[in-house]
């Protein structure tokens, strides 16, 4: 049977080469994320989860001077990346900056080799996905410079809220949808104000839309979403996804999705 990592880290390496033309909302969360840094001037940046780099590349204009470190478990997804902000084709040893660092890594594992600290350690859209994430920002925690800190966004759990109300409605298989098991706020302060001295934290909303279910459904997927976190996903049969899109829009009005976003600074 397939574990949960080895089912999020297949879905991101398919989604590596699609990722780009449909991740608007991971984009604005990376905007909204990048604002909350502040205007500090770090030196040595660590990012969890750079996916396709967009964020990464936010980092770079933002620090030009910073040496960055970003790591992804995906080799398909460290590979775009790549090619993006060396503006080339040869692969992750030809970035031509040579402030930037890629790595294939897992997120939950990570460990410099040199005892590397940073300033700070930042991650967008990446954090929800982690198993024990207590144990994650204890180790991030642990790899901090006096005085850094760590900032990242986090989706919670009325992520997709829409579609969870709608298919409770229809399917006769009542499981959660993989936002559902996302941390909620209060859980999250909690877990924080455990582990560091300074904690900011603040929620934003973000909201598409779409012309219909199936445009949503193929904006998650090719985002790397599974709608089930566990077992198999929901198939969607041309009458079911009919019936689904009329329930939609009978009870939102539109084929609407929210996203909500947890702006995290501690340290």
């Amino acid at each position: 049977m397939i574990t949960y990592k080895k089912r999020i880290k297949r879905s991101f390496s398919r989604a590596a080469l699609t990722y780009d033309q449909y991740a608007s909302v991971q984009k604005a969360a990376a905007l909204r994320l990048i604002d909350e840094v502040g205007p500090h001037r770090f030196r040595k940046i660590l990012e969890i989860g750079c996916g396709t780099g967009n964020y990464t590349e936010m980092l770079m204009r933002r620090f030009p001077t910073a040496v960055i470190t970003a790591i992804d478990f995906s080799p398909e997804m460290i590979s775009v990346a790549a090619r993006k902000l060396s503006h080339d084709d040869q692969g992750p040893g030809s970035i031509k900056n040579r402030n930037l660092h890629l790595f294939v890594d897992d997120a939950e594992t990570f460990s410099p080799d040199t005892g590397e600290k940073y300033d700070l350690i930042t991650s967008n859209s990446t954090f929800q996905w982690l198993q024990d994430l207590k144990s994650g920002l204890s180790r991030y925690r642990d790899l901090l410079t006096k005085g850094g800190v760590i900032a990242f966004s986090i989706m919670g759990p009325e992520t997709f809220c829409e579609l969870h109300e709608v298919m409770q409605g229809l399917f006769a298989e009542k499981g959660k949808i993989s936002a559902q098991y996302f941390m909620q706020l209060d859980d999250l302060r909690r877990l924080l104000h455990g582990l560091f001295e300074n904690v900011k934290t603040r929620k934003v909303v973000l909201t598409t839309k779409h012309a219909s279910l199936i445009e949503m459904l193929r904006t998650m997927k090719y985002t790397g979403v599974n709608i089930r976190r566990n077992g198999k996903n929901t198939l969607f049969t041309r009458s079911l996804l009919k019936e689904t899109e009329k329930a939609y829009i009978e009870r939102f009005g539109a084929i609407r999705t929210s996203y909500q976003v947890f702006l995290c600074e501690v340290g």
